[in-house]
């Protein structure tokens, strides 16, 4: 099997548990739309422990297979007690910068895309910063490991190869993704804003994970 057959069946699915989810929340089933949202997310996990797998590779040995299972968890979390779910993402965003580390190695050019990362993460978030409290130190520790991931990836297809092309637009979708997330639980976003997020999101979780699928 390769990534376009895998693709043909999964595509579909995420489509369905995109509708579903926000079915449920119009309906007023929060809790109940956490098993859709968990669903599409799982997807991802299914996605790369196949990869894994038809590769002859155990996927629990691999950071790249906890990346998912932690974003996995954190959707649920995220929504129940948001702190809580960001520092189950910002593992995730460790186990994801392991991966990449093991690919190619940062270089000068990683750490300027980090500093570059963050300060606009500063930028965006300038107001909200000075008023957030007990809540400053996570709020800080998370942009620099989403940063880091970031930084990492941008540089693969120039390094490592177009496989990776995926990956890297996939890490800056997943930044701009909780960038909004953020930006909302903090000040507040329109609800038109809910779609693109999670479209912006599990599109980064689908490109993240096709490099795994290269070759096969």
């Amino acid at each position: 099997m390769d990534l376009l057959t895998f693709s043909l069946f999964i595509l579909p699915l995420w489509g369905a548990f995109f509708a579903l989810y926000f079915l449920l929340r119009r309906a007023g089933l929060s809790r109940q739309s956490l098993v859709a949202k968990c669903g599409g997310s799982f997807l991802a996990v299914g996605s790369a422990g196949m990869a894994l797998c038809l590769r002859g590779i155990e996927p629990f040995s691999q950071p790249i297979f906890w990346f998912f299972l932690l974003c996995t968890a954190a959707d649920a979390l995220l929504e129940l007690h948001f702190v809580t779910g960001m520092l189950v993402f910002g593992a995730g965003h460790a186990c994801l910068i392991v991966w990449l580390w093991g690919v190619v190695p940062p270089t000068w050019v990683s750490l300027a895309l980090w500093l570059l990362a963050y300060a606009c993460t500063a930028l965006l978030f300038r107001k909200e910063l000075p008023k957030l409290g007990k809540m400053t130190a996570p709020f800080c520790l998370y942009p620099g490991l989403l940063g880091a991931s970031l930084a990492l990836a941008l540089p693969l297809p120039f390094v490592a190869g177009a496989a990776y092309g995926a990956a890297a637009v996939g890490a800056l979708l997943f930044f701009i993704s909780d960038m909004m997330v953020a930006k909302g639980e903090l000040c507040g976003l329109p609800p038109a804003y809910q779609k693109p997020i999670m479209l912006l999101y599990w599109a980064a979780l689908y490109l993240l994970g096709c490099p795994l699928w290269a070759g096969l």
